[in-house]
């Protein structure tokens, strides 16, 4: 059931969420051919050319038919790229998404993923109705199984050599998080004086 999908403002003070558009192109081109990001992540190993233009549309489409929506992670401050995190598919029917994210390298380290995947979690939730958010985690990703867990996702099991991309297989832990399970954020917010 196709469903448009407002773009919401969606900020804790130390990062916001701007939905995905092409103006995004030149932040992304640079992130996608980072070996981690190539090891743990869907994006191609090798990206072909017009890879990031065609990525960034299908998530413009989301925003139009409901099927996905995509978000920059940039820095509230300034607006500095600082990854991506998006509820990568959504159906509908089930009120279920599946969410992933990924981080760009000099950002790492510093609670962007987490707040990220906090704030897009809670608009599913709570703007969206969903009733089920998934991760899919390569179990070899330890720090990207903490961010998660981190947040409230709850550890279900291991989906042994399931298809990943490209002819691989690996082992994917599955978390999931359902309304009412959402952590407190574990990170400081802007005025606290502590540092992000």
């Amino acid at each position: 059931m196709p469903r448009r999908l407002r773009r919401p403002a969606l900020s804790d003070g130390v990062v916001r969420l701007e939905p995905l558009d092409r103006r995004f192109v030149r932040d992304f081109e640079a992130v996608v051919r980072d070996p981690d990001i190539a090891r743990f992540t869907r994006v191609p190993s090798r990206p072909a050319n017009g890879f990031v233009e065609s990525w960034l549309e299908r998530y413009e489409r989301g925003w139009q038919d409901g099927a996905c929506a995509g978000f920059a992670i940039v820095a509230a401050e300034d607006g500095g790229f600082l990854g991506f995190v998006a509820l990568i598919r959504i159906d509908w029917e089930a009120l279920e998404a599946e969410i992933g994210y990924l981080v760009a390298p000099a950002a790492r380290g510093r609670g962007v993923a987490g707040r990220a995947i906090e704030l897009a979690t809670r608009w599913g939730l709570d703007e969206l109705g969903l009733r089920r958010i998934d991760a899919w985690i390569d179990t070899e990703n330890a720090a990207s199984m903490r961010v998660v867990e981190r947040v409230g996702y709850a550890r279900e099991g291991i989906r042994r050599s399931t298809h990943f991309k490209e002819g691989r297989r690996v082992d994917m832990a599955v978390y999931s998080l359902l309304p009412g399970e959402l952590h407190q954020p574990p990170y400081p917010r802007p005025g606290s004086g502590v540092n992000p």
